[in-house]
């Protein structure tokens, strides 16, 4: 995978455009030509840009390591389903899913069923669409794996596509790992807070009783104080707020978010609580 190839798949799975992407560091007309290949990039550029979206430099770099655009013709397939995700777009998904199923004869990759069935479980918060097998895999995946920085991203990812019981089980797992072998660097303690952070949205969705999600409130409570996970923290306040009923806690960050423009990461709950009053 090129240089522009892995921006491109890191900037459409955050949603950004190309202008959001740039962070000031160059010209929008210079990253699109660093994306399409044209133009080449300064590794401490590079850094920066990544640095300003606090996304993984170790993350990137290893998909220049281990993927060629030569050998993984579904590159494309990959971030179309990660944009019609983030715009929750149930007809892109469906006609992606739809070409998939039809290009293999039914055979599809795991990767691709995997990448597929997030993205649903994701606009629905429900894992109705993950399919018994997929479930399977996803638990037999994480228990094989020692916990580190790529394995907390995995569960932080997979946490929706699992029952409650099961996540819950694997959550208090990567916790205790954490707990033993703290690692405060800054991609690790934002992959751990959002396990927690993206357990707590399923333990909302799926209803779970109040012990279930106080697992992730007490945890994101022992994480040092960085400005890196502060947002989660907030987060982590408001579900609090949320399973305790608190309603002027609760109210006061809604408030906070929508002035700050990051309304839309709650607003489901929100729209929730609101239809079942």
């Amino acid at each position: 995978m090129t240089v522009g190839e892995a921006l491109k798949q890191m900037r459409l799975q955050a949603g950004l455009t190309q202008t959001e992407m740039t962070a000031g560091v160059v010209s929008e007309s210079f990253y699109s030509k660093i994306e399409r290949g044209v133009h080449g990039v300064d590794v401490q550029v590079l850094i920066n840009i990544l640095s300003a979206h606090h996304m993984d430099v170790v993350h990137f770099f290893s998909l220049l390591n281990f993927q060629k655009s030569e050998t993984e013709p579904n590159f494309e397939i990959i971030n179309q389903i990660s944009f019609a995700q983030n715009k929750k777009d149930i007809s892109a998904l469906d006609k992606i899913k739809k070409e998939l199923e039809n290009l293999g004869g039914g055979k599809m990759p795991f990767y691709l069923r995997f990448r597929l069935e997030n993205a649903y479980a994701w606009i629905y918060h429900s894992n109705r669409f993950v399919s018994g097998a997929m479930k399977q895999k996803i638990k037999s995946v994480i228990l094989d794996e020692n916990w580190n920085r790529p394995a907390y991203h995995y569960l932080s990812q997979a946490v929706v596509m699992l029952d409650i019981n099961e996540s819950f089980y694997l959550v208090k797992s990567a916790f205790k790992a954490y707990e033993k072998n703290k690692e405060n660097d800054t991609f690790t303690l934002q992959f751990v807070a959002l396990i927690a952070v993206n357990y707590l949205n399923c333990c909302y969705h799926q209803k779970a009783d109040k012990e279930y999600a106080q697992v992730a409130i007490d945890f994101l409570k022992t994480l040092p104080v960085d400005p890196v996970i502060g947002f989660y923290r907030i987060i982590g306040t408001y579900y609090e707020a949320v399973f305790s009923n608190n309603t002027k806690i609760r109210d006061m960050i809604i408030e906070i978010l929508k002035k700050i423009n990051y309304y839309s990461l709650i607003q489901d709950t929100v729209e929730d609580i609101k239809t079942n009053k």
